[in-house]
């Protein structure tokens, strides 16, 4: 009994050591996606959802980093002059060379949206943007749902999860998510893509 117990607590030990050791992973991970230079591909991809995605998707491809914006996840009901505005981008960048996908209403919806619109335009190596707790995820639903394609990460920064209550509880509860989408991908691989 004596054994057993003290089993269970070295076992609980570990989970809690585990645990600790991936979140700081986690958040190593997403804080190193944020660059001050943006790196090209053939196209741009902003995932909206949190403070200056989509301004910062806009300034990429005005530095010419892309050939072409994808805003996914956009609401329907707000008109492409809204976001140009909010974006503080010239309708002339917008007329060219960016689309807005609104099926999207998750991360999931993101991949399953940039993967049919990167395959529309034969794109092959598009710049990720989103918020730098949020890339880490981001990266593993875009690659399950079109591995062939390289994906560059270009991550938002937000407040870090050590400067506030708020921003640890975000940063943990993405930390969950990502875990549970890692679970999925690490079972789905050896199975040949099928869960």
């Amino acid at each position: 009994m004596k054994a057993a117990f003290s089993f269970i607590r070295f076992a609980a030990f570990a989970l809690v050591i585990t645990a600790v050791a991936g979140f700081a992973l986690f958040v190593r991970a997403g804080i190193s996606h944020v660059q001050e230079e943006a790196v090209s591909g053939d196209a741009i991809v902003a995932l909206t959802g949190g403070e200056g995605r989509v301004a910062t998707g806009v300034s990429v491809l005005a530095q010419g980093h892309g050939a072409r914006l994808l805003i996914s996840g956009g609401n329907p009901e707000v008109t492409m002059d809204a976001i140009r505005a909010a974006a503080g981008a010239p309708p002339e960048l917008f007329d060219c060379c960016v689309d807005i996908g609104i099926e999207a209403a998750n991360t999931v919806g993101n991949a399953e949206e940039t993967a049919r619109w990167a395959s529309a335009h034969g794109y092959q190596r598009l710049v990720i943007i989103t918020s730098d707790f949020h890339m880490p995820r981001a990266l593993l639903e875009l690659k399950a749902a079109m591995p062939e394609r390289e994906l560059i990460p270009h991550g938002v920064a937000t407040p870090p999860p050590w400067s506030s209550t708020r921003a640890a509880r975000r940063w943990l509860q993405e930390y969950l998510k990502f875990s549970a989408v890692y679970a999925r991908e690490t079972v789905r691989a050896p199975l040949g893509g099928t869960a």
